[in-house]
This record gives C-alpha cells, sequence and structure tokens, in this order.
C-alpha cells in the first residue's frame, strides 16, 4: 500500500499521539515534524521515528511531498494555520476544537471551499466504531425512544496553561465539553430547543466547571457536566423508554453496555484488537476525502462542525467568557433557537 505522508504542526502531547498512531496505522506515515523550535522538532522527530524536522511552519507547508497536515497547536492559533494550510495547498485536520468562535471556523471553512481544499476537524468521537455502533443500537430500537441522556466529562487539568489562559482560548467548555456536547447532539440528531447552564471560573475568566442543560424537540432532554477540577465519571447514560445505554469515556468509547428494563444487560460492546488509539478512523476518513475530491466527511461535516461553535458561542456569551482574539468582540450572533431559560 501506497504511504500517506503526513506532516504534524506542533510538537506538543497530542502530536505525540498522533504520531504513534500514524506509525502503526498501514498506509499512513507520520513524515514530517515542525515545530517553532527547531531543537523541539528534532528532540521529537527523534522519539517518533519522523526524519523530516523544521523550525518553521512554512517550511512544512512548502515541502511538496506532505499530503495531509495535521494541526497539534493551541486553540487559539488553529484558523490560522488552517488558512495557512489552504493557501499552500494542503489538506489538513485540525485538533479539536476547529477554532474558538463561529466565527473564526466558519470563515476557515468557507475559504476552504472557495479553495477546494480539504479541511476537517480532528473530532474522533464522530469518527469512532464504537460510537457509530451505538447510533445503530439506538436506531434499531435496542431502548425504545430516547428520552433523556446525561453526559459528563472531566480531568484533574487546572495545572496547564493552555487551558486557564485567556489569550490561548482555554476553558473546559471548548477542551473537554464538545465530546458530551458532541455526543448528544449526535443521538439526538435535532437542534436545541432551549439551554439553561451553571458555570464556574478560574481567576483569569475561563470556564472551569459547569452543567449545561438542553432540551430538545417532543419533550427531550440532556444534562452534560464538564471540569478541568477534577475527575468525573467519565461516561454517557442515554435512557429510553425500553432500557438504557451506558458509555464508558465518553472522548473516546471504551465499553458499551445495553440494558433491558429490569437492568439486566442484553448487550456488550468491547474494543476490537485492531484499535490503536481511536485517532486513526478520523485519518482513514480524511484520506478518503483528500482521494476522491471531498472537501469534508460525511462523519463529520461542514454543518456539524458550525452548528457546535454556534452553540459554545452561545453559552460563552451568557458566561460572559469572551477571548482576547479576534472575532470576540461579537461573539456570534445567537442563534433564536437556542436560547438561556
Amino acid at each position: 500500500m501506497i504511504e500517506f505522508k503526513v506532516g504534524i504542526i506542533g510538537a506538543g502531547n497530542i502530536a505525540g499521539t498522533i504520531a504513534d498512531t500514524l506509525n502503526k496505522l498501514e498506509g499512513f506515515t507520520p513524515y514530517a515534524i515542525a515545530s517553532r523550535d527547531l531543537d523541539k522538532a528534532v528532540a521529537f522527530g527523534t522519539e517518533y521515528g519522523i526524519k523530516t524536522c523544521y523550525g518553521s511552519y512554512d517550511e512544512l507547508l512548502a515541502d511538496k511531498e506532505v499530503e495531509l497536515v495535521y494541526i497539534a497547536t493551541v486553540t487559539s492559533t488553529h484558523a490560522e494555520l488552517a488558512k495557512k494550510c489552504i493557501d499552500a495547498g494542503k489538506p489538513c485536520l485540525v485538533e479539536k476544537p476547529f477554532s474558538y468562535n463561529l466565527q473564526t471556523t466558519k470563515e476557515v471553512l468557507d475559504y476552504a471551499n472557495e479553495k477546494k481544499i480539504f479541511c476537517g476537524e480532528a473530532m474522533w468521537l464522530r469518527y469512532v466504531p464504537m460510537m457509530r455502533l451505538t447510533l445503530d443500537i439506538i436506531n434499531q430500537g435496542a431502548i425504545g425512544d430516547v428520552r433523556t441522556v446525561i453526559a459528563d466529562l472531566g480531568y484533574d487539568l487546572k495545572g496547564i496553561d493552555r487551558l486557564t489562559n485567556m489569550e490561548l482560548a482555554g476553558g473546559a467548555l471548548l477542551d473537554l465539553g464538545i465530546y458530551p456536547l458532541t455526543a448528544v447532539f449526535m443521538i439526538m440528531n435535532a437542534p436545541p430547543v432551549s439551554v439553561a447552564s451553571n458555570y464556574s471560573k478560574f481567576p483569569s475568566g475561563v470556564d472551569a466547571y459547569s452543567t449545561i442543560q438542553i432540551s430538545f424537540p417532543k419533550g427531550k432532554f440532556a444534562t452534560v457536566v464538564t471540569s478541568i477540577l477534577g475527575e468525573l465519571d467519565n461516561r454517557c447514560m442515554i435512557y429510553g423508554t425500553n432500557g438504557r445505554i451506558e458509555i464508558e469515556n465518553i472522548n473516546n468509547p471504551q465499553k458499551v453496555r445495553v440494558y433491558a428494563p429490569n437492568g439486566e444487560v442484553k448487550q456488550e460492546l468491547n474494543l476490537t484488537e485492531k484499535h490503536i488509539s481511536g485517532y486513526e478512523y478520523e485519518f482513514m476518513a480524511a484520506r478518503q476525502a483528500v482521494i476522491v475530491g471531498r472537501l469534508e466527511t460525511p462523519e463529520n461535516t461542514r454543518t456539524n462542525i458550525l452548528n457546535m461553535y454556534n452553540f459554545t458561542d452561545t453559552i460563552r456569551k451568557t458566561w460572559d467568557v469572551i477571548y482576547p482574539l479576534p472575532g470576540e468582540d461579537a461573539t456570534a450572533a445567537r442563534d433564536p433557537q437556542v436560547r438561556r431559560v
């Protein structure tokens, strides 16, 4: 199989996970790494077996061998770097969150469409088979009609600067909250009717902990809890009229159990031996899109991406979490269908 050459921008922890995944994924190779510090890029390349190392992002983008770029830098830089990839004619996957608000996200996606270059968000939850299988089970009526979803995700991350820094677009909502929110939107498959929330902030002004309650059409409800103050259950519970489903580790599902109304386990799904890290599925989908000339993947469409940051903008506006970054002076026109109650 011909190796698909991936260039990675940013040499932090997530970039390491990506490089390790690509090294184990048939048909892909982590071809190049770029950091603003050449020594850091070389050290990263040595650790992950990457021979092509650059001390600037522009050098990587000028490399004709790079077929797909993975942007693994801090959130505040995602939109700018995605535009640079598009200018260089390089398809790209952008680490979640795609950007810090709807305006910059839409600008990038519009630009990608104009230039006819693939640009997607690496929201792996929309790609992993465990989540896709869960949706199949729901659609087959295994638990009847879904009525309520409760999902939470939290870790002790309060010592990490990029998450507590307003200038880097930090906060629990954009770093962690979009995982349980994505799960809720995938399961409900309908626009919210209303939303209410409570939150707490760090002294820096970014959100640290929140509870978001969302109502959907036909009397359906969801609750999402997110924290970077400490560990939560990190589960998703889906309650239907004829049973329930439990997903362990909602940002990267490890196990799914389907329960009958009496509490008996009817079905259990576990990771297969072929599973590497969970990131592999988004790369396979991105390569397929690039090969056939699609500008988005069917798993995570432009509409999915824009709807998420319309929602998070709305939430942040009610919290008065406004980043000192371009486009934030008008943080997003609020969707009239998503209102605080």
